[in-house]
């Protein structure tokens, strides 16, 4: 493969390539197989090395925090404020959920997110169901209101891989993905959606841009379209956002009212130890 073609190749898996190398990109992907499937592989490789550092910095993590452990002689006095913030929130969220008269079932209510690219659920958190205002008798389990839990967890998917390189109106500076990959970047999901739509066909089968689609459908409450967006990743298997498609397809779940296919679909992340395992775990056990 020449220079040239393999320093596209790069530029656009940085999300860095100009007007002008975007249109060399797309000539060449459409006519050429053997640089379609280079591109392909190179996203394979930079996806392999993005795992094998999170890896590397949760087995650093894990370390780290056994030497503070070893150096904290008393945890009851020297408690982590971090940790303190999470019991206060979960104390909160119980004693809105516990029954006054009831000694022999516990509540369950969700637990809020922990990794950072997820938010923390409201500090005066609302019960799932309203409590009756007088104690009966006899009570059905409430029932589980899957958009509710939805909203509490769901944040679009961000990370720093995709900061757009360069920056200006679609009309001056950018590609029609660049632009799509700008206003999802800013939070606009409603024009991203839009944006989306006028993606080359071979934009808008590419893994990344199906993903980000997803995450714009969830935020506009369309979770059965979204849904078979990540259904297809999945069955496809090989993609830059693999491992994060199991956590969205739940939410997306959640959010069509499709509740034990949630739970199913988390309890296969926590079995499998998969990223986004704690915050499967909770859900899942809000979700019992």
């Amino acid at each position: 493969m020449d220079e040239i073609a393999q320093k596209l190749i790069e530029r656009y898996h940085q999300n860095a390539l100009s007007s002008e190398e975007n249109q060399e990109f797309q000539r060449r992907i459409n006519s050429d197989s053997d640089f379609a499937k280079e591109v392909q592989w190179h996203g394979l490789a930079l996806e392999a090395i993005r795992l094998q550092g999170e890896k590397e910095l949760r087995r650093r993590l894990t370390v780290k925090g056994k030497e503070l452990d070893a150096k904290v002689p008393n945890r009851s006095t020297a408690f982590p404020w971090q940790w303190g913030l999470l019991l206060i929130v979960l104390l909160a969220m119980g004693l809105w959920s516990i029954d006054p008269k009831s000694t022999t079932k516990e509540p369950i209510s969700p637990a809020a997110p922990t990794e950072k690219s997820l938010p923390l659920p409201p500090a005066n958190p609302k019960p799932l169901d309203p409590i009756p205002s007088r104690p009966q008798a006899q009570t059905k389990p409430a029932s589980i209101d899957g958009k509710k839990i939805f909203a509490a967890y769901f944040e679009p998917y961000r990370d720093a891989s995709l900061e757009p390189s360069v920056r200006g109106s679609a009309a001056e500076k950018l590609s029609p993905q660049e632009y799509f990959q700008q206003l999802y970047w800013e939070g606009k999901y409603a024009a991203a959606l839009s944006a989306f739509d006028s993606l080359s066909t071979f934009a808008q089968q590419d893994n990344t841009n199906l993903f980000l689609k997803a995450n714009c459908l969830l935020h506009a409450r369309q979770g059965n379209a979204a849904a078979t967006i990540l259904e297809g990743m999945l069955q496809i298997g090989h993609s830059r956002f693999v491992e994060q498609v199991p956590w969205y397809l739940a939410l997306s779940y959640l959010q069509t009212g499709q509740i034990e296919k949630a739970k199913k679909t988390l309890n296969e992340i926590v079995e499998r130890k998969g990223l986004r395992l704690e915050n499967a775990a909770q859900l899942y056990a809000a979700l019992k």
